[in-house]
């Protein structure tokens, strides 16, 4: 009996955070019916409320994954340049920046007096 009322009441309530209070309260009608000691509805709530807080952690953890993957697919199909291109395309620019400014001056140089 004790299985089955704990497969219960995780079956039914599925992922959702239970307190236990809320536990006890659905399994006091089995108590009262003496099919269940108060013993064993007590440790089934302790069981089923860690078991849905796993549900919630794992379920929470899941959904966090495919958001990030698809946060990740949208931005791959957006062609947006991530942050180690960015800085290593704006240290070429500085690069090219100095080599234009060196060469102008070389030119500036070597031009004829007017």
């Amino acid at each position: 009996m004790y299985e089955s009322v704990r497969n219960l009441l995780l079956a039914g309530l599925g992922a959702a955070v239970l307190t236990k209070e809320k536990v006890l309260e659905a399994t006091r009608q089995f108590v009262d019916q003496g099919r269940m000691t108060a013993a064993e509805a007590e440790r089934v709530a302790e069981e089923v409320v860690e078991e849905s807080r796993q549900q919630a952690r794992s379920l929470g953890e899941s959904l966090a994954e495919k958001i990030e993957a698809g946060v990740k697919r949208a931005v791959e199909a957006l062609d947006l340049v991530n942050r180690q291109e960015f800085e290593a395309l704006s240290a070429r620019v500085a690069q090219l920046e100095q080599a234009v400014a060196r060469l102008e001056e070389q030119l500036a140089s070597s031009a004829p007096s007017q």
